[in-house]
């Protein structure tokens, strides 16, 4: 049978790819022992912040897979976890294994092991792995942690709002999303705003994830965030003659601007969850993480979810991510084991899947990205998992406070947009300076 080129290609990286998973999954790795010579009983400890019942069937599995190796996982108080697993690392009794966030790799790349080559390397990550990935977990080159799922900023619109506004479809564009704020705000006869058209142009007090749809629209803009050696913030900084951060920042709080024509929303509204549970507002960003939150505030409303708007004049769509992966920690004994666990639970397409459908959350894996794309409720997600980028956050909480007080001073009026991004540009220059 002769080949293509291109065939020899696809089917070279196809068997790539399956000889990976050979190579994890088969006892190779890290478990290769002479014949008959007895493998060491092992115990691993991993902490995270998901219930139990999403790991308990995949840890059940590896148990049985690798018979000389006990997982004992541990949920951890989300409110508190980062601080616990610090001090028990600082303590030398932490886990093997922690559930890690993506931004959390500048603050705590020093308490981790990196994972071998010889169990997986980059060209490997990238095959399998979507770009943000890497550009979360393996920076350096060294992979540090992998992902669990990867979820990302999507529109979702109260499809009522929209059929009884003549509205069919929802925008694709930042320019066709302005365009829809006249039509579905709604004013009282004095002008107060009484049910907004979208949930964009507050702080973080009224509008959930309000930080991070601003750094959205700042790498949409164009702003580079940091310098190349992650010594200073640059997102208020002039890139090619223009200032895309500032831009992005004026284009975010004007939408909070009673006097413009977009004006949609104040800091004086209820929680944008809560307003949007309540079918006062036709739409609101969020992750694929709260649409059940929604149905259960409200089991009735008739919301759908559409992929995030880009600019009108985009070349390529850029979308924000918030996701867990798996990291094993300097405290653990058994590293390569460790490493071994998190591979089958993250790089293994069934087992990987199995997560999926018990926390119906979207894939990281490109293979379940790719048989994602048309699910009813996912699909949306998968697909924009692919253009998902982030910048290193030196501190998501105190970046997340940051950026809501830039957005603060901004539709107070206490700052112009300029004077705001360079404020906060120095408070997170000033959060790097103290970590080094």
């Amino acid at each position: 049978m002769n080949l293509s080129r291109p065939q020899l290609i696809i089917l070279g990286s196809v068997l790539f790819v399956v000889l990976i998973v050979v190579g994890i999954f088969t006892g190779v790795l890290p478990g290769a022992r002479k014949l008959g010579e007895k493998l060491p009983d092992i115990t691993l400890k991993v902490w995270g912040v998901d219930d139990q019942n999403l790991f308990q069937d995949n840890l059940g599995s590896y148990e049985s897979l690798r018979t000389n190796v006990r997982v004992d996982y541990e949920e951890i108080n989300p409110a508190t976890y980062e601080q616990d697993i610090i001090n028990a690392l600082a303590a030398g009794n932490g886990p093997d294994i922690v559930m890690f966030h993506n931004t959390w790799l500048p603050k705590h790349y020093n308490k981790l092991v990196s994972l071998k080559d010889t169990q997986l390397n980059l060209k490997s990550l990238k095959e399998i792995f979507p770009t943000v990935a890497e550009q979360d977990f393996a920076p350096g080159g060294k992979i540090y942690a992998l992902p669990l799922y990867i979820d990302t900023l999507a529109l979702f619109y109260n499809q009522d709002t929209f059929d009884k506004n003549g509205i069919a479809i929802a925008p694709k564009d930042w320019l066709d999303f302005q365009n829809l704020i006249p039509k579905l705000r709604q004013k009282d006869s004095f002008g107060k705003l009484t049910k907004p058209a979208a949930a964009i142009g507050g702080s973080n007090a009224t509008i959930d994830k309000a930080s991070d749809l601003l750094m959205l629209l700042m790498l949409q803009a164009g702003a580079k965030m940091t310098d190349d050696e992650f010594s200073q913030a640059t997102f208020a900084s002039n890139v090619g003659g223009f200032l895309p951060g500032v831009d992005a920042l004026n284009f975010y709080s004007n939408f909070s601007d009673s006097k413009d024509t977009y004006y949609t929303w104040n800091d004086n509204l209820e929680n944008s969850l809560d307003n949007f549970a309540r079918g006062n507002t036709a739409m609101i960003f969020n992750y694929a993480a709260q649409r059940d939150n929604i149905k259960s505030k409200n089991p009735f409303l008739n919301f759908k979810v559409s992929e995030m708007p880009q600019p009108a004049s985009a070349g390529k769509a850029v979308n924000f991510p918030d996701y867990w992966g798996l990291a094993v920690t300097n405290n653990s004994k058994n590293p390569d084991w460790a490493w071994d666990l998190i591979l089958y639970l993250t790089a293994n397409d069934a087992v990987a899947e199995n997560y999926l459908k018990v926390s119906n959350r979207p894939p990281a894996l490109r293979s379940l990205i790719q048989k994602y794309t048309d699910h009813p409720e996912l699909g949306v997600f998968a697909k924009q998992a692919l253009s998902a980028r982030s910048w290193p956050e030196i501190d998501r909480k105190a970046i997340a406070e940051i950026f809501s007080q830039m957005i603060k001073a901004v539709i107070s009026g206490e700052l112009d947009a300029a004077a705001a991004a360079t404020q906060a540009e120095q408070q997170v220059t000033d959060l790097m300076k103290a970590r080094r």
